[in-house]
């Protein structure tokens, strides 16, 4: 399907392709620290990979009513230990 205008250019989730496998990369306790989140609640600019037999990338601002904006409300693919490490770093943590 093909959606040359575009609903939205930005999604609620984030997931972290990095590591190139079949699945995104699943984050550990270890893993979480202020400046992952920092990265994550700061990414402004959405990458999108056309349809078409080109697949161009086109690299456009996240925007909510006119202004430039995070891309992400949430994360994928955290481990349950995680779970402590991210209600503490949260609760200190502001992205506006």
């Amino acid at each position: 399907m093909l959606d040359p205008g575009g609903i939205a250019n930005w999604s609620v989730t984030y997931v972290d392709w990095s590591e190139g496998k079949w699945h995104p990369r699943s984050f550990r306790a270890r893993d979480i620290t202020y400046q992952v989140m920092k990265n994550i609640a700061y990414i402004d600019e959405s990458p999108h990979f056309t349809s078409d037999a080109k697949r161009t990338v086109v690299i456009t601002p996240c925007m909510l009513n006119g202004s430039k904006r995070s891309c992400y409300l949430f994360a994928r693919k955290f481990f349950p230990e995680t779970q402590d490490r991210l209600i503490q770093l949260y609760s200190n943590f502001t992205i506006f």
